[in-house]
């Protein structure tokens, strides 16, 4: 009987059990949780299932396989427009576009790596049109009143570019990288500290620092990704 290799079993098992998770979290805060706190829930739970899938992305030995890149795509686009949606119909439009970034950005980090190529712009225009939407980002924030959380969508959205430009074009130098990553999860923390302590906002701290650790954790694990591949 000859020897089979064994599937790793985090290529589809993490996603998995992600999915579960992030669905059971989502339904009892949805049920249970007050209307304010509702956005920062759904932030969690894509914590949970972003966690588990870049789990299975690292145990993969072909990760577009166990995970196409463009259906992964389309569905953080989507959980990212109904995040903004529900954000604008109940008032709270700046976290919801920090829950939109939480569900589509690392998608489009994915994506970046592992699929072909479906953005016309150069990485260098698309980092420069980022640019122009984050100041539009934060115009907008001032105008609702929310230029906090305003300016957290908008560092996210240069981050998310900056990686975008470091996969898909000229790579950025180590110390650079390193500091994209720092600055993710170093702005976690000094966002969460400051919602709850300053602000007295503690439900859009969670979100806040939320937001930033997925991005700056799935960074860190894409670029390891990409120089182990």
């Amino acid at each position: 009987m000859g020897y089979v290799t064994p599937r790793p079993a985090g290529a589809r098992g993490g996603p998995l059990i992600g999915v579960v998770l992030a669905f059971g979290v989502a339904g009892f805060g949805f049920l249970f949780a007050p209307a304010d706190a509702r956005l920062p829930v759904a932030a969690v739970a894509l914590l949970l299932l972003y966690g588990f899938t870049a789990y299975g992305v690292a145990r993969s030995p072909d990760p577009a396989a166990a995970i196409p890149p463009d259906p992964t795509l389309a569905a953080g686009l989507l959980l990212g427009a109904v995040a903004a949606g529900y954000g604008v119909v109940v008032g709270q439009p700046m976290p919801g576009l920090l829950v939109a970034a939480v569900a589509a950005v690392p998608p489009a980090a994915y994506h970046a790596r592992f699929g072909e190529r479906v953005n016309p712009l150069s990485p260098d225009r698309t980092f420069l049109a980022a640019g122009g939407l984050a100041a539009l980002v934060v115009a907008l924030g001032v105008l609702v009143g929310d230029p906090a959380v305003g300016a957290l969508d908008a560092a996210v959205l240069l981050l998310a570019a900056a990686d975008y430009r470091d996969t898909r074009g000229e790579p950025l130098s180590e110390v650079a990288e390193f500091t994209l990553v720092a600055a993710a999860l170093g702005g976690a923390a000094l966002a969460l500290l400051y919602f709850v302590l300053v602000a007295d906002r503690p439900a859009i701290g969670l979100l806040a620092g939320a937001a930033l650790v997925v991005v700056g954790a799935y960074f860190a694990l894409g670029e390891e990704r990409v120089r182990t591949s």
